[in-house]
């Protein structure tokens, strides 16, 4: 299969467009956010419409900025949607409806179809809140040990 690298900018209104006639999408997500789940050039989603959305939806949503981005919703309050990419610990905030374009119903790993209702994809999802706590602290205590032993700069 030739999976090409297409702007999602111009490739957008044709997504939108398919999805909105009550079809499906297969994208191919780029970046690191949503390791291990995806793997840049290997895995594949399929976006279709929102639907209801409740939390460990996986979301494809535009930012202000314009970029658009693929992550998991870990918390919905007052309207707003917390999102956060499984590979990340930091909650991004002031996500709301109007910023959220489509759902994944369910995705390739590999050339294996995963529902979302699949037992080890359950599974997974259990350890993600452990698994950001890990994140985090590993962050910090990143940032103490560069304090106490800062790096010499090269000369």
């Amino acid at each position: 299969m030739n999976k090409q690298c297409l702007n999602l900018d111009e490739l957008f209104p044709v997504i939108a467009e398919v999805i909105a006639s009550g079809g499906e999408f297969r994208l191919y997500p780029r970046g690191v956010s949503m390791l291990p789940l995806f793997r840049q050039g290997t895995d594949s989603v399929v976006l279709a419409s929102l639907g209801e959305v409740a939390v460990n939806d996986m979301i494809l949503y535009r930012r202000d900025d314009g970029s658009f981005v693929l992550h998991r919703v870990v918390k919905i309050k007052n309207g707003e949607y917390i999102m956060c990419g499984d590979n990340q610990y930091e909650l991004e905030y002031g996500v709301e409806k109007r910023h959220l374009l489509a759902r994944v119903a369910y995705f390739y790993r590999d050339s294996e179809r995963v529902s979302l209702d699949n037992e080890r994809y359950k599974n997974y999802l259990k350890t993600l809140p452990k698994k950001r706590r890990r994140l985090r602290l590993r962050v910090r205590l990143a940032k103490i040990k560069n304090a106490i032993f800062p790096k010499k700069k090269a000369k």
